[in-house]
Order: C-alpha cells, then sequence, then structure tokens
C-alpha cells in the first residue's frame, strides 16, 4: 500500500509540474516547453492507473486532484506572482482538511 501512495506521489508531482508548464508553452506554441508538458502529463496518467491498483478510485482521485490544485496555487503564487483572497486560503484550508479526513477515514 505504500508503494501505490508513492506511484501516486509520483503521479501528483508530474501533475503539478505539467500544469505549471502550461502557462509555459503560451498556447503550446512552443516546441520544448509543449513536449515536456505532454510526456509529464502522461507520465501522471500512467502511474495514476498504476496506483489504483491498489487505492479506490474515489480516494485516489480526490487526493490527486487537490493536491494537484493546493500545490499548483502555491507554485502560482510563488513564481507566477498570482494572488488569493481570503476565501481562496479558507477554500485551500478545507481542502488541505477534507484530503486528510478522506484518506484517514474514507
Amino acid at each position: 500500500m505504500v508503494i501505490a501512495y508513492l506511484i501516486l506521489l509520483f503521479s501528483m508531482s508530474c501533475e503539478v509540474f505539467a500544469a505549471s508548464l502550461v502557462t509555459s508553452t503560451h498556447g503550446f506554441t512552443k516546441l520544448k516547453p509543449t513536449v515536456a508538458c505532454i510526456l509529464l502529463y502522461t507520465f501522471s496518467y500512467v502511474s495514476f492507473g498504476f496506483a489504483l491498483i491498489h487505492i479506490d478510485l474515489g480516494i485516489a482521485y480526490a487526493t490527486w486532484g487537490a493536491v494537484g490544485i493546493i500545490v499548483t496555487t502555491i507554485v502560482g503564487y510563488m513564481y507566477y506572482k498570482h494572488r488569493l483572497t481570503k476565501v481562496g486560503y479558507i477554500a485551500l484550508i478545507a481542502m488541505i482538511i477534507s484530503t486528510v479526513s478522506l484518506n484517514l477515514f474514507g
């Protein structure tokens, strides 16, 4: 089961890097970031499929989606200087609490 969560972590990492690169592709007109983005999304989905062998779909997808949103928001804040409102911070905290709760008790 630990291996499955490590595979899921790899999947989430690839997804976050890919999502962060989408802006750099300039509408998929720049070759290098576009190829990197496509490869990272491919690795993300393939490894997600392997993680599903041992993790229930609902828990895996909720974790993958929530962690992707949270980390991508942090990357956007730090790298692209995107700002959040107070409601945005509250929403991220709620996502963290719900994702942890789902993994512990779901």
